[in-house]
């Protein structure tokens, strides 16, 4: 019998899952804060510096998966610090394009890629073969959720 202070001898994986991406998050957002950014303005910066050329607002969200109030927000208080720059769109003038500064470049190179130092940090004490494991059976897992999997 189960009582309230009784744990199932291993957590289950959906637990798991939830508790590493919230420290993996918070771990990212720590080291973005250490060079004056959050998590979400260093992955703006980054999704610009790795366009081709200036992005829409709207392209931005979407790549984000942020609403557009959200976008709007960000792009706000990274025009407000320099680091990205508002333009006209050639085509449409009710849209804007948003393009990295100089100085939005400057604060990409001092910060550390997040996602490479986040997934160091995590596995930490992994061998590549563990590494390999585990991209391979959270990428099973992304593709039995999808949309539209039974």
């Amino acid at each position: 019998m189960s009582t309230p202070t009784s744990h199932h001898p291993r957590p289950r994986p959906f637990a798991l899952l939830r508790r590493a991406s919230a420290l993996a998050q918070a771990q990212a957002d720590r080291l973005a804060r250490e060079e004056g950014l959050t998590m979400q303005q260093w992955e703006l910066l980054m999704r610009l510096r790795h366009a081709p050329a200036p992005l829409d607002q709207r392209a931005l969200g979407c790549a984000m998966a942020v609403t557009p109030p959200t976008v709007t927000a960000l792009v706000d208080a990274a025009e407000e610090r320099g680091l990205v720059r508002r333009e006209p769109h050639p085509q449409d003038r009710r849209r804007r394009l948003v393009a990295l500064t100089d100085a939005g470049q400057a604060a990409l190179t001092r910060a550390p890629h997040l996602g490479r130092e986040v997934g160091r940090r995590m596995t930490r004490g992994f061998t590549d073969e563990e590494r390999a494991l585990l991209a391979d059976l959270l990428e099973r897992c992304a593709g039995n959720l999808r949309e539209g999997s039974p």
